[in-house]
């Protein structure tokens, strides 16, 4: 390889960095879609944990550290509502 043709290691470097944040970027706006369309990460059925369309006090998934706006949960499988309520309720962290 010519002297012309090399490429420091500090460019290469760079060229690293700018490709992992593409790909790290491509996937979270992937994931966004892919809710966006309905289907949500969630895979325990609603009935598994008592899921209900109403709170449970001031219960609610919209307060909930496993809710994703603006249908989604990271535990209940399918759509759920912002004011609904289950057994992983876990409130957001203050």
């Amino acid at each position: 390889m010519s002297e012309e043709n090399k490429i420091s290691r500090r460019d290469a470097m760079k060229g690293m960095a700018v490709a992992v944040g593409a790909v790290a970027v491509g996937s979270m706006m992937g994931a966004g879609t892919a809710m966006a369309a309905g289907k949500c990460p969630g895979t325990t059925p609603k009935a598994t944990l008592s899921y209900q369309d109403h709170p449970k006090g001031k219960d609610h998934c919209a307060v909930c550290a496993n809710f994703i706006a603006p249908h989604c949960c990271k535990v209940v499988a399918g759509p759920v509502s912002p004011n609904g309520y289950c057994l992983a309720f876990t409130p957001k962290p203050v």
